[in-house]
């Protein structure tokens, strides 16, 4: 039987890259910090920005164009660009004469297509607006509308070159470890006996590269949410600031109990190839931003916590974490989805079963012809924890066709799935994950022939992150179909009385099972809640960190990133990897995994600290 599965699809939007949601912009100097690590100067404030999707509208309520926030604005106009240029001007873009940068909003400024001031004389405005031979051209869909090209005109006129933060004070990675050093030696609620637990993550790299709070607040959240997602404990603890600006943060690896062996699964051969001393352990392993400071204070944290690698940059964290082979191995998801509900007490097949016979209501059934999903037939099936009742367990039943067996509305028990996703309650109230093919063995990506995710750059849906955008606020409402329809005697099978009740039995009334929906979905928005992320919006916090992570880095983000200015960057290029000198040659940057396979050694030549390419 050929492996086929239909997972979730998130509901943000691929523009959503840097987040730019800042307040009152102002135009700055770009410093000239010669000192590197040891010298405070201003920040190396970067220009342009990412975007996100739904970014308000700076048109006032009559239509016209009100006083600009530069943030929001740069976000709307790039959201523009990505909606409809980038099929024909992306990043993967052959096409002759194309501009292949038209999300990357510096790119267009140091390219000459935006002339920060001059909307007129700006080429992307000038054929944008241009009554013949536009762009896109006359009959390409999706078109932007007159009030997009209005916020493009006034993001040239009033934004384009502009920063929001660019004279933050520049923070040192000496700073940032002497305060580590300090909150854990002298902060009175951490004990001797629990300093080998404690471990930090750090935003610092956004607030160097000149982002504001507000920019950086959906990387707290997005820590917060994923690290609890990542949990076997029953509390959801949310990471602790220890800084005034809200960028280091400090965990206890108890709370998440990643203070258990962390290990690596082989699932073809059921065996774990890799042992780790902890979980974290096995985080920083597999983190290729993981750095081992030096310098007396790092050697006392080192010492304290008793780990090499006490501080990681969360939104790598993120990146390495929210999917298949760590988000796997953090989690502990066996082989198989049957291992899996043998270690929750599950048996979905004697379930069933009872639910026919007795129907205790422990088991509640849905089956939909369009599921949103899937272009077939999809079936939701929910089961209570045995003695938790807390935790639920779902599982979908996906087909490649509506014909024979997989026909779940002519037969409504004896079909048979050629995949399925699972969604099951972790002890803290929050969700985990997990793909499997017909034969119930767990898969990382679905096939891209069958599912996309459209938020991902190359399309593929990765179990973790995917799903978490698209369950961001816990289960989806979906009515049933097949129940329904029976009541209604509109289906399509011809079933005899007992057929009746047994379908009665395990597939409730639509209201029953909106019921039960809406339950689980409260009790993950508690959680959600108890993490301090905000419930509901257009940003899912995990994958919009995620996706906004993959773009290209451009030299003051790289700069910022291996904990260096930019002038010293630049003055040191030539020492690094030439995959790097790029970097040096324009605002386009590199190819993020360029830059990842290029970090470690970067590390060691700038003698920021010790990693795996250190000889």
């Amino acid at each position: 039987m050929t492996q086929r599965f239909y997972s979730s699809i998130p509901l943000i939007s691929a523009a959503a890259l840097a987040l730019m949601m800042g307040g009152a912009c102002k135009v700055v100097q770009l410093p000239g910090n010669e000192g590197g690590d040891e010298t405070e100067g201003t920040g190396t404030g970067a220009t342009g920005a990412g975007g996100t999707e739904g970014a308000t509208s700076t048109d006032g309520g009559d239509g016209e164009q009100g006083e600009a926030n530069c943030g929001e604005l740069s976000a709307q106009t790039l959201n523009i660009l990505d909606k409809n240029c980038k099929q024909c001007h992306g990043a993967d873009s052959a096409a002759l004469g194309s501009i292949n940068y038209i999300t990357n909003l510096d790119a267009l400024i140091s390219n000459g297509k935006v002339v920060p001031g001059e909307p007129n004389n700006s080429a992307i405005y000038r054929r944008m607006s241009a009554t013949m031979l536009p762009m896109p051209p006359e009959g390409q869909e999706p078109r932007p509308s007159e009030d997009d090209i209005r916020a493009v005109e006034q993001w040239i006129g009033e934004c384009a070159g502009v920063t929001g933060c660019g004279e933050n004070p520049w923070m040192t990675r000496t700073q940032v470890i002497d305060l580590i050093r300090n909150d854990l030696l002298n902060t009175q609620e951490i004990s001797a006996d629990a300093r080998p637990f404690i471990r930090y993550f750090s935003l610092v790299h956004l607030y160097n590269y000149g982002w504001c709070d507000d920019q950086i607040e959906i990387y707290r959240n997005a820590l917060s949410k994923l690290a609890n997602s990542l949990s076997n404990e029953i509390k959801v603890v949310a990471p602790v600031p220890i800084d005034k600006d809200k960028l280091i943060f400090r965990i206890d690896i108890r709370d998440y109990d990643w203070d258990a062996p962390g290990r690596v699964l082989d699932i073809e051969t059921n065996t774990f190839v890799e042992e780790f001393r902890d979980t974290w352990e096995l985080i920083a392993n597999k983190d290729p931003y993981a750095i081992e400071f030096i310098g007396d204070s790092a050697e006392d944290v080192k010492q304290a916590t008793n780990t090499k690698f006490f501080l990681l940059q969360a939104d790598a964290f993120v990146e390495v974490s929210a999917q298949p082979p760590l988000y796997h191995d953090v989690l502990r998801i066996p082989a198989t989805r049957f291992e899996l509900e043998q270690s929750f007490g599950i048996d979905v097949d004697a379930n069933v079963t009872e639910e026919i016979e007795t129907n205790p209501n422990r088991v509640a059934r849905a089956a939909f012809h369009e599921s949103g999903v899937s272009e077939n037939h999809r079936v939701i099936e929910r089961h209570d924890f045995p003695n938790a009742s807390n935790r639920v367990y779902w599982i979908s039943y996906d087909f490649q066709s509506n014909a024979g067996d997989a026909n779940v509305f002519v037969d409504p028990f004896g079909f048979v799935e050629d995949g399925s996703e699972i969604i099951y309650s972790l002890p803290n109230g929050l969700q985990g994950y997990m793909i499997v093919g017909g034969d119930g063995r767990r898969i990382d990506d679905a096939p891209i022939q069958i599912v996309q995710d459209k938020n991902a750059p190359d399309g593929v849906v990765r179990n973790g992150k995917s799903c978490m955008g698209c369950h961001s606020v816990g289960m989806i409402n979906k009515e049933d179909d097949l129940r329904w329809e029976v009541d209604q005697n509109l289906g399509e099978g011809d079933f005899d009385d007992n057929e009746l009740d047994a379908i009665r039995a395990l597939y409730p009334q639509r209201d029953d099972y909106n019921g039960l929906l809406a339950l689980d979905s409260d009790r993950f928005n508690l959680a959600v809640k108890a993490a301090g992320v905000p419930l509901g919006g257009d940003k899912e916090p995990i994958v919009t960190v995620f996706n906004a992570f993959d773009e290209d880095v451009e030299i003051r983000r790289a700069a910022a990133e291996l904990w260096t200015t930019e002038t010293t960057l630049r003055e040191k290029l030539g020492q690094l990897s030439p995959d790097l000198d790029d970097l040096g040659k324009s605002q386009t940057g590199v190819r993020r995994d360029v830059f990842t396979a290029a970090y470690a050694d970067a590390i060691c030549q700038l003698k920021v600290g010790l990693t795996k390419a250190c000889k």
